[in-house]
């Protein structure tokens, strides 16, 4: 029996080739996400400022200010909070979101079939253009959707993360319990007339499903089924309907449905290539609310397709980074949770563009860490949080294995 060091065998060189390219990966994946939110978060609120000095002065410029802030906030608690007791208590969140939630579809169903007067019973709901989306209290709006897309998100993650792979593949354990659950809370948001996000957090939902393993026929159950529901809500509103053919002929209702879409396509338009200057933009005077759903409309006159590029670019490396922290990592449930944020956050900016730039019907999303709100915000930053949770806790794990490697030789 030999004595002294024991030679590295090739299978040690190569993890530790793949340790070192490990390493240099992880280096890069955190500064790049954080430079990429970084420029959305300061591109988004100059952009509300060049889009609402003129008519609301600096009111919308300060409040985005306060949330961003605050979101910063709930980036740190993200970071902090124990994974494994979030993981084992996610169940627990998504009973908190269904609370608000059902309070407000009951007081959307009050609303539809008795008049907008019985909002007064209701204390804290609130209506904006018809819709009982929110939650008031005092000056402050809150929008429990928002919050539902990370309670979902996490719910999945840890339920699919902890769920035996054989189970996952039943019927009942990989499909009905989980999507159960999910429906619950998007047939809530949509009967809260929030359509734009049951499309983002539903498309999330069926992306977890599928990274998760669950059999692709059950997925396309699903899908199938969502199309379905859609279509039916779609096609029972009079006023959705109205949208998808103004949408589709945008210049004969320019003054009517297509009024905001026409103005959008013409910020585009003119912006050209590199735009008309920073707050030197006159037709996003004529987009109501230029500040939130068609923010991106603004950045295309004033910076161009240069700016726009920019845009694209950030969100790009921003959903490339969380997916690589994601696989970076050791756990499942973390995988997932990174691969559903991700996910999340492409529809919703992809949905947003389309919206802006006429390729898909106008709904109301917004685009994330562009658009002036406090819950969407506060919600996407915390999610920023748990993605940097579990890059940490992936670093914790590669100084462990490199201590083991060091111990072997």
């Amino acid at each position: 029996m030999q004595n002294g060091p024991q030679p590295i065998l090739p299978s040690s060189i190569q993890e530790m080739a793949d340790s070192r390219l490990s390493f240099w990966l992880r280096r890069c994946t955190v500064p790049l996400l954080v430079v990429a939110v970084t420029i959305l978060l300061t591109l988004g609120i100059s952009m509300i400022y060049s889009a609402t000095i003129a008519d609301k002065g600096n009111h919308f410029f300060k409040s985005q200010l306060v949330w961003i802030v605050v979101g910063l906030a709930g980036c740190t608690a993200g970071v902090l909070l124990p994974m494994g007791k979030i993981y084992r208590k996610s169940h627990w969140g998504l009973i908190a979101i269904f609370l608000p939630l059902a309070y407000l579809t009951c007081a959307a169903v009050a609303v539809k079939f008795a008049g907008a007067s019985t909002i007064n019973f209701f204390p804290f709901a609130t209506t904006i253009k018809g819709a009982v989306r929110w939650l008031r209290f005092g000056p402050i709006n809150i929008q429990p959707s928002e919050f539902a897309k990370v309670f979902l998100v996490i719910f999945l993650a840890a339920y699919y993360g902890t769920l035996p792979r054989e189970k996952i593949k039943n019927f009942v354990p990989g499909l009905l319990i989980p999507f159960g659950a999910s429906a619950i809370i998007l047939v809530l948001i949509l009967l809260g007339k929030d359509l734009s996000t049951t499309f983002v957090t539903a498309m999330m939902t069926v992306g977890i499903m599928f990274l998760a393993g669950v059999r692709f026929k059950y997925v396309l159950l699903v899908i199938t089924l969502g199309a379905i529901l859609g279509t039916v809500f779609i096609a029972g509103s009079p006023m959705r309907r109205d949208r998808i053919v103004a949408w589709q002929h945008p210049e004969e209702a320019k003054e009517g449905e297509s009024y905001q879409l026409f103005r959008s396509q013409i910020c585009l338009g003119v912006g050209n290539l590199t735009g008309k200057g920073y707050s030197k933009g006159y037709m996003k005077t004529y987009l109501p609310e230029p500040h939130t759903d068609f923010i991106v409309a603004v950045i295309g006159e004033e910076l161009g397709f240069l700016g726009l590029l920019g845009v694209l670019t950030c969100y790009s490396i921003m959903c490339i980074c969380i997916i690589a922290i994601g696989h970076q990592s050791q756990q499942r449930a973390d995988m997932l949770l990174c691969n559903g944020i991700a996910l999340l956050i492409a529809v919703q900016a992809m949905v947003n563009i389309g919206v802006v730039s006429g390729a898909i019907p106008p709904t109301g999303v917004t685009a994330p860490f562009l658009s002036y709100g406090g819950s969407s915000i506060i919600s996407l930053m915390f999610l920023l949080g748990l993605v940097l949770n579990v890059s940490t806790r992936n670093y914790k794990a590669y100084w462990e294995k490199i201590g083991k490697m060091h111990a072997y030789q």
